[in-house]
């Protein structure tokens, strides 16, 4: 295996980190740090990057919208659903199976790529028969070995892209008023947490559902319009943790 990359790749790869570096850096200097404290903070978070050794291994696998499209198109078009409503477990190649549904949800991507990315990840399972049957609605980037380069970089940009618009935004401001909202308590034992994390988890997924039907019958792909189209949509995290120590 070559450890090098390729100059594009390279390129790519700086781009990304830039547009999780700059909300973060406008945010920092919002907050009175000068260049030189936050290259400092920056050197010094590196360097702990360095000594700490990640248990999980990053990939990359590209633009994260592509999988997300097929997995949303294989929950809702018919040509991929049951006779329940639910979608069918396809085999690779054929007449309205899985290749098809690449081709269809998101054209120019490497079908076979895909299917492993999402057996990969845990999306997809393939079973005894040799077909392949979706087991998540939605796309989920990460397992216990490894994790997806480009939706973490995603993930970052929007919560810290969010946080500098909120510290930025005027009364007269003409866009809309994003929000930040949390819930915690900070008094919560181990057994319990494991039992609001199970319960947040189930009770998020039924209103994310909700949401992406929402997103779904608004959206424009597809429609000719003068308009300028945005990127709209809620992210959900969890939080746990590290003991507290009663002083």
């Amino acid at each position: 295996m070559q450890n090098h990359r390729s100059r594009a790749t390279t390129e790519i790869d700086r781009k990304r980190a830039e547009s999780v570096l700059y909300p973060i850096a406008a945010f920092l200097r919002g907050g009175g740090l000068s260049k030189r404290e936050c290259l400092s903070c920056f050197a010094a978070a590196f360097e702990r990057s360095q000594n700490a050794k990640p248990p999980r291994e990053m990939e990359h696998i590209g633009h994260p919208t592509a999988y997300a499209d097929i997995v949303t198109l294989w929950t809702r078009d018919k040509e991929f659903l049951d006779r329940r409503g639910t979608p069918r477990v396809l085999a690779f190649k054929g007449r309205s199976q899985f290749a098809q549904l690449v081709r269809k949800a998101a054209s120019g991507v490497d079908a076979r790529k895909a299917l492993n990315v999402l057996v990969g990840y845990g999306n997809v399972r393939k079973d005894r028969r040799g077909k392949y049957e979706l087991v998540r609605p939605f796309f989920f980037a990460s397992s216990q070995t490894k994790m997806a380069f480009e939706p973490v970089a995603f993930f970052l940009s929007d919560a810290s892209s969010t946080l500098s618009k909120i510290l930025r935004r005027r009364r007269n401001s003409r866009t809309p008023e994003l929000f930040w909202r949390k819930v915690e308590r900070a008094s919560i034992s181990d057994a319990d947490a494991d039992r609001f994390n199970t319960y947040a988890s189930e009770r998020s997924m039924l209103f994310l559902e909700e949401l992406d039907d929402w997103l779904e019958a608004h959206s424009r792909g597809g429609k000719r319009s003068k308009a300028k189209l945005r990127r709209v949509g809620l992210g959900l995290f969890s939080i746990y943790s590290d003991p507290e120590t009663s002083n």
